[in-house]
């Protein structure tokens, strides 16, 4: 059931991308009435032939059933002792099981989120198994490990900016520019992706966004084609987007992402000197401090919201998405707060269910990312800052952050008001 369901899906995706989306829905009232049908009945074929005809009703109808705006039900069918949920409605540290109707193949979860939440998630099949995308949900999203499915609750809405991507389709590094840089300051190389403008002309001169893990930012949230669609629409100015690739992605050695982006000093020397010096020698870039910005998510968020800091005469805006604020007993928050306040902007966002970041490498006591980000946004408010402040009710995930990095280019590039 489980590979014939799956191919039924790609088809109707390939045919109408919103097939079985915009059909009549599964009430509650619709459930119930099985979940009685199914207690009432003693017969084992008949048992069967319910669940059946049941599973083909969620699969004709919208997917993932909400009870209301506040209440959605998962299902899974299929020849398995447990089926579990793991994802960022549980932080993803404690999997949340679901109920096997008796005398059916046929289990199902119940949860509760806000109306507006997006979710993403793994089912598991046993406490040690590996995970696996829901085979009824045809909304993906990416990250390092892969696809996870998307749980998007009645009240959110998905931006058509990414409807190319609705299914797990990666972004591509097509049309960027390509560099090796060294750096006297680290020692070794990056590889940087340049994005530039349609139309892109050297007798302009164009402001920089520079992103911490580039490539991911290419590939999981789509930046250079949401650039595209953003001038398009005249949402923001012409930018040139710079793509900066930590060492060692997706491996355990070092040096990494993680060696880089801990408030370490010779990196920050490498962005604000010679990466910079690198961009507006070989582009036609504003050099002043207001056009550049440097954004980046969690661990690169904490980077983002520390190289303004380091260095405001470079760059006088920062952007963290989720960023990992808490970083060695809140070091960054404790700079703003001890140090003499520095005349930049910043624009920090962070999701409801990112209170467990890391669970199983960082140190227990700097896992809730979202009181970090409540601290630090006190700290600003009491010092004065420039800055946005923004929470959602989403998770630790590429799409937060392809979503609401949206939101930050306008509030930093709106068109025609530089």
């Amino acid at each position: 059931m489980k590979n014939y369901s799956s191919i039924i899906i790609i088809f109707l995706i390939m045919i109408f991308p919103t097939a079985g989306y915009m059909q009549e829905k599964i009430t509650s009232t619709v459930f119930d009435d099985f979940l009685e049908s199914i207690s009432k009945t003693a017969d084992q074929k008949q048992k069967t032939e319910l669940a059946d005809e049941f599973y083909k009703k969620i699969f004709s109808s919208q997917y993932p059933v909400f009870e209301n705006d506040t209440t959605y039900i998962l299902f899974y069918k299929g020849d398995k002792d447990s089926v579990g949920i793991l994802g960022d409605m549980n932080n993803w540290t404690e999997t949340k099981w679901m109920k096997k109707i008796e005398g059916t193949d046929l289990f199902y979860l119940k949860g509760n989120a806000p109306a507006d939440a997006r979710f993403e998630y793994w089912l598991m099949f046993g406490k040690n198994s590996m995970w696996s995308v829901d085979p009824l949900n045809p909304f993906k999203s990416l990250n390092g490990f892969g696809e996870l499915s998307e749980l998007a609750m009645p009240g959110y809405k998905r931006h058509p900016y990414f409807d190319e991507y609705l299914y797990g389709k990666k972004g591509s590094v097509e049309n960027l520019k390509v560099h090796e840089i060294d750096s006297k300051f680290l020692g070794y190389a990056h590889t940087i992706h340049v994005y530039l403008p349609p139309g892109y002309n050297s007798q302009k001169k164009y402001p920089v966004l520079y992103l911490q893990d580039g490539i991911d930012y290419v590939e999981f949230a789509q930046v250079p084609s949401t650039l595209n669609q953003l001038l398009h629409d005249n949402k923001i100015e012409p930018m040139i987007a710079v793509f900066v690739t930590p060492p060692n992605r997706l491996k355990p050695d070092t040096p990494s992402r993680m060696t880089e982006y801990g408030l370490n000093g010779s990196y920050v020397k490498f962005f604000t000197e010679e990466l910079v010096q690198f961009i507006d020698k070989n582009y036609s870039t504003i050099n002043d401090n207001k056009a550049r910005l440097a954004a980046g998510d969690s661990f690169g968020g904490l980077i983002s919201a520390y190289i303004p800091f380091a260095s405001p005469d470079v760059f006088a805006n920062g952007y963290s998405q989720s960023g990992y604020q808490s970083f060695h007993k809140d070091k960054l928050i404790n700079f703003y707060k001890s140090e003499k306040k520095k005349e930049i902007k910043l624009y920090i966002d962070i999701g409801i269910y990112e209170e467990v970041v890391g669970a199983s490498f960082l140190p227990k006591d700097e896992t809730n990312f979202l009181e970090a980000n409540r601290r630090f946004k006190k700290v600003l408010e009491e010092k004065g800052y420039d800055f946005v402040y923004k929470e959602y009710s989403e998770g630790h995930t590429w799409g937060n952050w392809k979503r609401h990095l949206i939101d930050a280019l306008i509030y930093f590039f709106p068109k025609d008001e530089r």
